[in-house]
């Protein structure tokens, strides 16, 4: 297990940015996870943090009002003590995709998505499914039209699925192989394909867009492979999920390492990122630790969850910023 070393407690108030905040929205998201996580209990992790505890700070949040902000941030203060994760700290974005996909393959939609085979002692890599190891075992939840696509849906963890009739699917994250986790576009700019300053979502799509005979080489250098769900029609949900199996609120939900912080913890992260939203605010907020994903390792590394559809991951694309990290740790 990695270290995880936190300062000694520290004034919230001399955070910068945390007065700024808006505390209701940031207690809200807290109180929606912990409601919608229902009797699942959470395994405590590195930073030493219960989720009994959690939950009891939850269960005396339902009795305030969490609309009023001075209330709210009150509240966050006088329940929590605020630790820096004494680690250089960097974010960067995921959003929910929308696609179009078919439940079957067909002359468009050639590129498969598997659940999880829960037959097989050991899990291929990307290139051993690439290569067909999943082949012939009836695991294909889902075709979609792209390579590009598909390998960026696993990335991102889950989306929504527009069927050829008009249904909309959810589709979630059911697991991963355990294979290590490769980012391609540091293989790019180690190529020298693209610049590290011009590294992001757009200019990595592009380049493989532009470089079709390249496409399955790249991929075979991230050997992590994700495998999905697809919910029916009848429980298909607008939310987003995470790992922790709770709604993701956009800018309040984070995905971090879970074999260092418990799914439910509260984080606050102060970075120079402006590129979020309209108003060229830097990020300052307190987020809910609700999900993971293989890139997201150590203990002030944070995937934040911008929302879903295009708007979202033109941002999403876009946030590679250092931060700071603040564990909020229930007194």
């Amino acid at each position: 297990m990695r270290s995880a070393t936190l300062s000694g407690p520290l004034d919230p108030d001399g955070i910068d940015g945390w007065a700024a905040d808006d505390h209701s929205a940031a207690l809200s998201a807290f109180v929606a996870h912990c409601e919608g996580s229902g009797e699942r209990s959470q395994p405590t992790k590195a930073f030493g943090i219960s989720d009994a505890d959690l939950r009891t700070i939850c269960s005396k949040a339902l009795k305030i009002n969490v609309n009023n902000a001075n209330e709210a941030k009150a509240f966050l203060e006088q329940n929590f003590t605020f630790h820096r994760v004494e680690d250089d700290g960097f974010v960067t974005g995921y959003y929910m995709p929308e696609l179009e996909g078919s439940l079957v393959r067909t002359g468009d939609y050639t590129v498969p998505l598997h659940g999880y085979p829960t037959d097989l002692k050991v899990l291929p890599t990307r290139g051993e499914v690439m290569d067909g190891a999943l082949d012939g075992m009836g695991l294909e939840v889902l075709w979609l039209k792209d390579p590009i696509d598909a390998f960026f849906t696993a990335v991102q963890g889950s989306a929504r699925i527009r069927l050829p009739n008009g249904e909309l699917r959810r589709l979630a994250f059911a697991g991963k192989s355990g294979h290590p986790y490769t980012a391609i576009g540091r293989v790019l700019i180690e190529r020298g394909e693209i610049s590290k300053d011009n590294m992001g979502m757009d200019a990595l799509r592009t380049w493989l867009a532009k470089n079709p005979s390249q496409q399955k080489a790249v991929f075979r250098h991230n050997k992590s492979y994700i495998f999905f769900e697809l919910q029916s029609a009848e429980e298909t949900e607008v939310a987003a999920i995470g790992g922790a199996g709770t709604a993701l609120t956009d800018l309040r939900s984070l995905a971090i390492d879970d074999d260092l912080h418990t799914y439910g913890s509260l984080i606050f992260v102060s970075s120079e990122l402006r590129t979020y939203d309209k108003s060229g605010d830097r990020f300052a907020k307190l987020m809910v630790a609700q999900d993971t994903g293989s890139a997201i390792k150590g203990p002030a590394r944070g995937d934040i969850y911008v929302g879903s559809g295009a708007e979202a991951g033109a941002v999403a694309g876009n946030i590679r910023h250092r931060a700071e990290f603040y564990l909020l740790v229930p007194k």
